[in-house]
């Protein structure tokens, strides 16, 4: 009986030294790794600062845990914007953005387990030279809790590895994109428009689309109306293989009421969209149709009809190819 006591008194000794020690460690913890990447910052920022992007790069997603539900509630890469997990792996969580400075920095505010542990999150974009240095950290007050206070001597090596394997591929991912034109999520205002549809091939491209547009400027001048935006064509229907295509060849006006012979007048209703800034020749738009079409694979979102194209230089004024802007734009849903 007096072993078992003397045991007793030992192990309420080693609890107590144990708590008193724990006094002693930080209050605080701070996890941080950091990676080189060979990127535009912007194009970095765009994969950070919108939760709709982070299964892109971070090693928390439904690969890990099938029965995850992510949920994003505000707009994107806005502050004030949540986003809320539940999985039986992953777990429950919530991320809130809390800083937002374009091309530099994301600040968030993280919780786990309906809030029972808090913590706040960074991730500092810093361009040097020809890359960008990416920094990821977290930082936490562990309380007057004596567990957490031992915790926190192990939070590095909890949290270390998935930061270091998130900003891996983060370089990946942002490398790959580098190449990439700038890619938006926009909303295309209700327009009202001179239409002409028409058909071509690849070498009939500039004919057809010329005659199109003559025929509506002449019709805009005859009838005294006020171009109201940049002119753009739809394409309603692509053969990829001939390269053939049927479009809607669109002049936005402020006011017409009727078309004559082949000019129309019509109404495109507002459309939610994705868009990508291009410039070049018309002819070597194939890659941002491409990087158009991954994002949309990527980020899970449907095409609602057929692409369009926004011609913001007038190839008349603008005679080098290389200024050419041009907004190349896919109606989502």
């Amino acid at each position: 009986m007096k072993t078992v006591v003397k045991i007793f008194y030992w192990l309420l000794g080693i609890i107590a030294v144990l708590v008193i020690v724990s006094f002693l460690l930080p209050k605080t913890y701070k996890v941080e790794r950091s990676i080189y990447i060979k990127s535009n910052p912007d194009v970095i920022y765009s994969l950070t600062s919108n939760f709709q992007q982070w299964h892109l790069w971070v090693p928390w997603t439904r690969e890990v845990d099938s029965t995850a539900v992510f949920k994003m509630t505000g707009s994107a890469a806005q502050v004030g914007t949540s986003w809320v997990w539940n999985g039986k792996i992953l777990g429950n969580g919530e991320m809130i953005t809390t800083e937002l400075v374009p091309g530099r920095l994301i600040g968030y505010d993280l919780a786990f387990d309906h809030g029972k542990y808090r913590s706040k999150g960074k991730i500092i974009i810093d361009h040097q030279g020809d890359s960008t240095k990416v920094a990821w950290l977290d930082e936490g007050d562990l309380g007057y809790n004596p567990i957490n206070r031992y915790m926190g001597l192990f939070m590095g090596r909890m949290m270390g590895p998935d930061f270091e394997k998130g900003l891996a591929k983060l370089k990946k991912v942002s490398e790959e994109r580098n190449t990439w034109p700038k890619i938006e999520e926009v909303v295309i205002p209700a327009q009202r428009v001179l239409m002409v549809i028409d058909s071509a091939g690849p070498k009939e491209y500039a004919r057809v689309m010329g005659k199109a547009y003559g025929d509506m400027y002449g019709f805009l001048k005859l009838n005294k109306l006020v171009q109201n935006g940049n002119p753009f064509t739809t394409y309603i229907r692509w053969d990829s293989l001939t390269l053939f295509s049927v479009m809607k060849i669109c002049l936005p006006v402020e006011k017409a009421e009727k078309g004559k012979g082949r000019v129309q007048v019509s109404s495109v209703p507002e459309q939610n969209a994705v868009q990508a800034i291009y410039f070049g020749s018309y002819s070597k738009t194939e890659p941002a149709y491409r990087a158009l079409a991954q994002y949309l694979k990527e980020s899970g979102k449907t095409e609602a009809g057929g692409p369009s194209e926004i011609y913001i230089t007038n190839p008349m004024s603008e005679k080098d190819t290389l200024k050419w802007e041009t907004h190349i734009v896919f109606p989502v849903k």
